[in-house]
């Protein structure tokens, strides 16, 4: 969503800005298979970020450009990930023969309900979805909304890096597909960045629950972890327990935390792995090792992206 992208996936980059990297991920599709041209992380300063984006601009811009370079393969066309605390999704119900430019007529009286800034500085982005079940006469349109202040930032950084945004997308729908793409279909994943976890479901609807949860490791991070997908879980009475446990993101440690978390939860638990599917483009040496690719799995997922056009 915030924009579409254009129909050569080789050519695209996936790009994530979350402290502490800036996380890139090439990919080119191959006789139905994708093959892994390069990635990279670099390190993000602190003053370059504030609240989870980008603060400095041209920082931040720096620092993608050094990415750049250590990642093989030609084009600096992107797609970014918007974290989703920072943006807002609703799945609404509209008259099934609105055309899409009544569509955005409407959304941009109708998301004042919602957004708690103002219009004017609303970036609104959607998708219908096909027909409202059960009422042929409506459509189901997922609908997305971040401040345009979030944009304009990344264009900037984008501008000082040589980066063309084809598209924005919120993180967990890329991190959602690079866990599909390696089989799995039903998870709870758990995303855990510094300070912060980020509790997502695998759901038949477009926009899956979704819930983020502050860490201060007072406690330990095994049992704060722990915590928080109990109360969760006891959140939704008669919510079923999830087949499996997936974690991702830097935060999410080593085997041996894997292992402390199955046991406390009763539910198997692993890392996930982008790149299990993938293999290395010809030139390329190896895929990336398990401690990279625990950062990496949004950035795949974006570069597994397909279809429209660039924004600039």
């Amino acid at each position: 969503m915030f924009g579409r992208m254009g129909r050569d996936a080789s050519s695209l980059l996936g790009v994530e800005i979350t402290p502490p990297f800036i996380r890139l991920v090439r990919l080119c599709r191959r006789r139905g298979r994708y093959q892994l041209q390069g990635w990279a992380l670099e390190p993000l300063p602190k003053s370059a970020m504030h609240n989870g984006w980008i603060a400095e601009p041209e920082q931040v811009g720096a620092v993608l450009r050094e990415a750049f370079v250590r990642c093989t393969g030609q084009g600096q066309r992107g797609a970014v990930a918007l974290p989703g605390g920072l943006l807002i999704e609703k799945i609404l119900s509209l008259p099934g023969d609105l055309e899409d430019r009544l569509i955005d007529e409407r959304l941009s009286r109708d998301v004042g309900e919602f957004v708690p800034f103002a219009l004017e500085d609303a970036a609104i982005e959607f998708q219908s979805i096909g027909p409202r079940p059960g009422n042929p006469l409506h459509q189901l349109v997922v609908v997305a909304v971040c401040h345009l202040a979030l944009l304009d930032a990344l264009q900037a950084s984008a501008e000082c890096a040589g980066l063309f945004i084809c598209a924005v997308e919120p993180d967990a729908h890329a991190l959602r597909r690079a866990v599909q793409a390696g089989g799995v279909q039903e998870a709870m994943l758990l995303q855990l960045e510094a300070g912060a976890l980020v509790i997502h479901e695998f759901a038949a609807e477009p926009v899956a629950p979704r819930r983020e949860v502050l860490l201060y490791e007072c406690q330990g991070i095994v049992q704060e972890v722990v915590a928080a997908v109990d109360n969760y879980l006891l959140s939704s009475p008669g919510r079923a327990l999830p087949g499996q446990v997936l974690l991702a993101g830097g935060g999410a440690h080593d085997q041996s935390f894997a292992a402390q978390l199955e046991q406390r939860l009763g539910i198997e638990v692993r890392h996930v792995d982008p790149f299990q599917s993938l293999i290395p483009a010809p030139g390329l040496d190896k895929l990336p090792s398990m401690e990279q690719a625990k950062y990496l799995a949004v950035a795949c997922g974006l570069a597994m992206r397909e279809g429209g056009r660039c924004l600039n």
